[in-house]
């Protein structure tokens, strides 16, 4: 099971494990983070069909976590079984 604030914490096992070093990695989350807020607020702009809350609730709260989830995916390409049932 992965723990995702360790691997923040070590550059080696972040470098292992996304293919960037802790510098490069909080570069790109401060643009992740932009696009984000960019994105969600794209969102509200347009008129809802449903009322906000429905829906599964996201695991992944922080955008670093979020990011991280990303990187990892596209360098290692894991299974079904890795990413869906480990707690990220």
């Amino acid at each position: 099971m992965l723990d995702i604030n360790r691997v923040l914490k070590e550059d080696r096992l972040l470098r292992a494990l996304t293919g960037l070093n802790h510098k490069a990695f909080d570069e790109l989350s401060v643009a992740f983070e932009i696009v984000l807020n960019t994105e969600a607020i794209a969102k509200s702009e347009k008129p809802r069909k449903r009322s906000i809350g429905g829906g599964r609730k996201a695991r992944l709260q922080r955008v670093e976590d979020k990011l991280f989830f990303i990187l990892f995916y596209f360098k290692c390409y894991p299974t079904f079984d890795v990413c869906c049932r480990s707690a990220f």
